[in-house]
């Protein structure tokens, strides 16, 4: 898959703004000037409204803010390279130097989880982010974007192949667990790009308490085998592994009355 679906060279660009609020807005107006969208003033404030839901400073200087709404029929997205690392109040508590906003429609989510799944495969990788770090020029990063859409398109096609067999049955674990899960997977994914302060750990040890045993164990033998665990449902199929759930499961999932995983791949399913 290359990466013109999702963006062109002229969407990735310099900001000079160093406030969290006025760098959006920069984004969204040069969105704007580049005619992708006719409307700043709305999409900025759906933008702002989602970032105060849930702040989207996802670690490694990476920030992804975005909206979705049905005035846009396609996913829309720009890349901004920041001439100021800003305070993002990031899950890492690290300046963000690069954000990439996105506005799309409620039915593109899978395509848009497929763009952030490259972009942060792309930031958790040090050699790669090194060589971002060094020359952030839009050219640069366009190519270096350019080579990581495909080879996260050839990796996902093979290693996210559904497995054989069915996941392990978690019935009677509490829905709560699935947040819990998120939480502790994104102090790991910490702990994995070499944070090995002692508050993390105790962090992480304090959260394991909170979730039950069983969804703990599969967890971490999930952790093993995925890059990620999870997987959203998007059009009744899996976005992990691309394969049909079934409508009677999918109602079960929508009324969250536990865990639920993936008949294929073995992901925790999400329903956004």
């Amino acid at each position: 898959m290359d990466l013109e679906e999702f963006f062109q060279r002229n969407q990735i660009v310099k900001i000079k703004s160093t406030e969290k609020q006025l760098v959006i807005k920069e984004l969204v107006d040069k969105l704007q000037d580049l005619d992708y969208i006719n409307n700043k003033e709305r999409y900025y404030a759906q933008v702002i409204h989602r970032e105060s839901l849930e702040n989207t400073g996802i670690g490694n200087s990476f920030a992804i803010p975005h909206a979705r709404t049905e005035s846009v029929s396609d996913l829309v997205s720009i890349f901004g390279v920041l001439d100021k690392p800003i305070d993002y109040q990031s899950i890492d508590e690290k300046p963000v130097k690069y954000v990439l906003l996105s506005i799309f429609p409620t039915e593109m989510s899978t395509k848009y989880l497929y763009l952030i799944g490259m972009m942060a495969r792309l930031f958790s990788n040090k050699q790669k982010k090194k060589l971002l770090d060094a020359e952030p020029t839009p050219a640069k990063i366009f190519a270096l974007l350019k080579k990581e859409a495909r080879a996260y398109y050839e990796s996902i096609s093979v290693k996210d192949r559904p497995a054989p067999g069915k996941p392990e049955n978690l019935s009677g674990v509490p829905s709560s667990d699935l947040d819990l899960l998120i939480r502790l997977d994104s102090l790991y994914k910490m702990l994995d790009e070499g944070n090995k302060s002692e508050s993390l750990e105790k962090k992480i040890d304090s959260m394991k308490k909170l979730i039950d045993n069983r969804s703990l164990t599969y967890y971490e033998r999930m952790r093993k085998k995925r890059d990620n665990p999870f997987s959203i449902v998007e059009k009744n199929s899996c976005s992990g592994c691309h394969m049909e759930i079934p409508p009677f499961y999918v109602e079960q999932i929508k009324e969250r009355k536990g865990i639920s995983l993936c008949t294929h791949c073995g992901r925790f399913l999400i329903l956004l």
